[in-house]
């Protein structure tokens, strides 16, 4: 496969809806609902780190069609821009909220901060930068947002951090939480905390074992069948289900929230 990323999220935006920005193979109904805990997650990750999201400076990487976008106005940030590779989904959502900058730009290109300003209090690359499968634009891109960030401030990343070696698969790579962690303190990056968000609601991908992956992938089997079936039903009951377990267990099996600080 030849990935091109801008090529390939104007084709994948040629509807421009929720489905489309999020998990693809699962209902539209229950992707609202993976949102919500995504947006629970990080809300509770901001009081750990002791960063209000009322009046602060934001900069949303991958603003994609919008999903976080009522989210920041519930919240009461002082201000965002948010970048996306898409020009039809910066047109799109520039129309829907006005009071929100948005810009067509590549988060691997130089001179962000010419671009963007700097002295953000939080960044964000919710489900973004597992899509740069090339390490040097990747460690790139972390020299950008360290660039727009303020001393002390946040980087906000929602990926898997793999127990075991990087995966790459075609338009995405999945790297190791040892290959994060080096690239982070190389970009000036202190990691503050991780918080796992999913354990039921989607396909695990971070089994230690073998047989643990057998294991979990029998049951997203038999889960994404009802999820198939009664999305309405699945949602909260796995929502609820998630919640729980997020708050006895420090580890999970699926997407965690990492927050990292720029370094003084």
């Amino acid at each position: 496969m030849n990935y091109d990323p801008e090529q390939y999220w104007e084709q994948r935006y040629a509807q421009l809806n929720l489905h489309n920005s999020g998990h693809r193979d699962l209902p539209e109904a229950y992707n609202l609902w993976l949102y919500r805990r995504k947006q629970a997650v990080f809300r509770r990750g901001m009081g750990r780190v002791g960063l209000p999201l009322r009046g602060a400076k934001v900069l949303e990487l991958g603003s994609g069609t919008g999903a976080y976008l009522d989210f920041w106005r519930r919240e009461g940030v002082g201000s965002l821009t948010g970048l996306d590779l898409s020009a039809s989904a910066v047109e799109f959502v520039s129309a829907g909220y006005p009071e929100f900058r948005f810009l067509h730009r590549d988060v691997t290109a130089p001179g962000l901060a010419a671009d963007c300003g700097t002295g953000f209090d939080l960044v964000t690359a919710l489900d973004v930068l597992y899509h740069v499968v090339d390490d040097s634009l990747f460690a790139a891109a972390l020299e950008n947002i360290h660039a727009v960030l303020r001393p002390g401030g946040v980087f906000a990343v929602h990926d898997l951090f793999l127990h075991h070696a990087t995966e790459h698969h075609e338009y995405i790579r999945w790297r190791s939480l040892a290959d994060w962690e080096q690239a982070l303190g190389r970009a000036g990056f202190v990691i503050a905390g991780r918080l796992p968000i999913f354990f039921l609601m989607i396909q695990p991908n971070d089994a230690r074992t073998p047989r643990a992956a057998a294991l979990m992938d029998r049951l997203w089997a038999w889960t994404n069948r009802f999820v198939h079936k009664a999305p309405g039903l699945m949602a909260p009951v796995l929502y609820a289900a998630d919640t729980a377990l997020a708050a006895v267990l420090r580890e999970g099996p699926s997407m965690e929230l990492l927050l990292a600080r720029r370094r003084d």
